[in-house]
């Protein structure tokens, strides 16, 4: 089998210096954002347990659509909007 012509028998070619770009820490989120994320949390939590209460239970049954679990519904939204702003708190 004949032989490469580029073959470099053990010469290794100089490189140039390779250089790494520095890390970059994350800024600090703002005071808000933990606070927001808790009180969506907090009131997702309140909502689902609102909307087991008879009169509001009642009331949300006669709503279009998805009946009595509106209540659910709303508070699994606030629920995740509260997750989505505690990623992004460092």
């Amino acid at each position: 089998m004949p032989e490469s012509k580029h073959r470099r028998s053990g010469r290794n070619r100089p490189r140039a210096h390779q250089t790494h770009a520095p890390e970059v820490k994350p800024k600090a989120s703002p005071a808000w954002v933990p606070i927001t994320g808790v009180t969506f949390l907090i009131v997702g939590v309140l909502v689902i347990l609102v909307g087991y209460l008879p009169g509001v239970s009642s009331f949300l049954s006669t709503l279009p659509l998805l009946g009595s679990n509106w209540g659910l519904v709303g508070g699994f939204l606030l629920l995740s909007i509260g997750f989505g702003f505690m990623t992004q708190w460092r």
